[in-house]
């Protein structure tokens, strides 16, 4: 495998890795559900998946005015 096939291929990969939480998280917000992530301390935390989705909405709106 080429190295440019090998950088397509983890570019595909990320890409799918991406979409597939984006599409769990649609999911669990429209289910009122919530999601478990990590802190910046690597603890467990509990917050809802409508409060997440909110978030990397606006962190897109901000990427895409720049």
């Amino acid at each position: 495998m080429s190295e440019q096939e090998e950088i397509r291929l983890f570019d595909k990969i990320s890409n799918g890795l991406k979409q597939s939480y984006e599409t769990l998280l649609k999911r669990k917000a429209a289910l009122g559900q919530d999601m478990v992530i990590a802190d910046a301390s690597g603890q467990p935390v509990v917050v809802p998946a409508a409060d997440l989705l909110a978030k990397r909405e606006e962190k897109i709106r901000e990427t895409d005015r720049k």
